[in-house]
């Protein structure tokens, strides 16, 4: 390796350190909060029930957050808005683990939620603006990994955490003895806020937006916004209860839908663009992203359940069957971008569409669970090589000074699928004549692999992107180098 290439490597090296500690940071707290709830429920005073607000504020407030971070990256400068998120995210993590009633807590992971939802288009947008185009599938297969370990570790570390707070109370007096013996799981809140302080310390080594510094404010359009949120609690209606209620929550998704076009199209700021869609590329690729959300967060969240209904696994051994998974996803989300740079977009997510499909489809027809955990392994690895190329092959598509914008979008539609999953899973325990549950999700899982192969037909069909040179060239952003890198 020559000088100038060592330079450059390190040069790759200090732009993803902050970007990849971010990402890890932030996925932290989807999973280390699951097996606390009934903790949190005691603690505060309020059912179960009541406290699943606490997830369900933060899948709405990361489904906002998602456009509009990437769309404020583009116009006020990826830096900027990185450190913004990061700040967000801190705050909503001090304002949580300073929570003594549920009200405070909601509140707290709403702004959690609002900077935790942005870190990741915006890292995709620093990646697309500052990377050259063969090293882009690389790094964004790194940040899904990097997503990935930091699910395994909340799940891993969550419960640890309230168990050592416990531990901990004899040794402590004043305040902090009285916070952890009443809120133990404050102490996960406060590892949030380190990490956030450490994440925005990394941060200030990306380089500056001096281009973008300039640059005039297109303007905001709150309607929309508040069309989206209306659109996420109208799923979280559906999909969170039974009957007649939820078909009230389909038709008024529908028609919100229908608003939120026809607001965008006439706003002269959206916050999604129309322009986006009229592309068949990046249509395409949204349309994926929306399809594959679900049998995406069905692997992720249900297939445990489906060890424990069908095998009658303990809990225990649905966690290990899980970390199985996670440990395939992140190995095959680090493989996958590094193929990218070898290996046609469209056949790498035909391939990973597939082996999801595969990996359900064993899952459902699974006679042992030995079998289950090695389908769970399966779809995960399937997982992990989707991961990058949407992402990669979209920065393709569109020029860098909308990057943010069109990966916020698609990060958005990807996760709208932790919300549709548990729909089609709630719709399918509801109504199936057997009452048996594991009949029930065997047939989800048959629906899920239906959307995966779609989604496998729909990637075949995707163009070929216009010439590398053509697409990313900018006056305003240069691909990284020795030259351009703030230390």
């Amino acid at each position: 390796m020559t000088d100038a290439a060592r330079l450059a490597a390190q040069a790759r090296a200090s732009l993803m350190r902050p970007l990849l500690f971010g990402v890890f940071a932030r996925a932290l707290p989807l999973t280390m909060l699951g097996p606390l709830l009934p903790g949190i429920a005691a603690s505060l005073g309020a059912t179960l029930a009541q406290v699943g607000w606490i997830v369900a504020t933060y899948a709405t407030g990361s489904l906002i957050a998602q456009p509009i971070m990437g769309r404020l990256a583009d116009e006020r400068g990826q830096k900027q808005i990185f450190f913004a998120c990061i700040a967000l995210f801190g705050a909503g993590s001090l304002a949580s683990a300073l929570a003594t009633s549920l009200p405070l807590l909601i509140v707290g992971r709403v702004v959690q939620a609002l900077g935790a939802g942005g870190i990741q288009p915006v890292a995709t947008a620093i990646i697309a603006n500052r990377l050259e185009p063969q090293h882009q599938g690389g790094a964004i297969g790194a940040l899904y990994g990097a997503f990935g370990l930091g699910t395994m570790a909340g799940a891993l570390c969550g419960g640890a955490l309230v168990a050592g707070a416990i531990v901990f109370v004899p040794r402590t007096t004043g305040w902090i003895a009285a916070d952890l013996t009443a809120f133990p799981w404050h102490l996960v809140f406060w590892l949030n806020v380190i990490l956030s302080v450490a994440a925005a310390a990394l941060a200030r080594s990306l380089p500056s937006d001096r281009s973008r510094t300039d640059r005039k404010s297109l303007g905001y359009d709150p309607l929309g916004v508040l069309l989206i949120a209306a659109v996420a609690a109208a799923l979280m209606v559906a999909a969170t209860n039974p009957d007649g209620i939820a078909a009230w929550g389909v038709a008024a998704t529908i028609v919100l839908v229908a608003l939120f076009i026809i607001q965008e199209r006439r706003s002269s700021a959206p916050v999604i663009a129309p322009d986006l869609f009229a592309s068949r590329g990046p249509a395409l690729l949204y349309w994926i992203a929306l399809a594959f959300g679900v049998p995406s967060f069905t692997l992720t969240i249900y297939s445990a359940t489906f060890l424990i209904v069908r095998f009658h696994a303990s809990p225990e051994q649905a966690g290990v069957a899980l970390f199985v998974l996670a440990t395939a996803y992140v190995a095959s989300a680090i493989a996958g971008g590094t193929l990218i740079s070898r290996v046609s977009f469209r056949a790498l997510l035909v391939c990973a569409a597939v082996v999801v499909a595969l990996g359900i489809v064993a899952l459902a027809l699974s006679t042992s669970a030995l079998f289950a955990i090695v389908a769970m392994a399966l779809g995960g690895i399937g997982l992990g090589l989707a991961s990058a190329p949407p992402n990669a092959l979209l920065l393709r598509y569109v020029k860098r000074e909308r990057a943010g914008t069109a990966t916020g979008v698609a990060s958005m539609l990807a996760t709208s699928g932790a919300i549709t999953a548990p729909a089609l899973i709630g719709t399918f325990l509801a109504h199936w004549k057997t009452g048996d549950p594991s009949d029930a999700l065997r047939a989800a899982l048959a629906v899920c692999a239906v959307f995966a192969v779609l989604c496998a037909v729909l990637a075949a069909t995707l163009p070929q992107p216009n010439s590398v040179e053509e697409r990313t060239a900018s006056p305003d952003n240069r691909s990284l180098g020795v030259e351009n890198v703030a230390m």
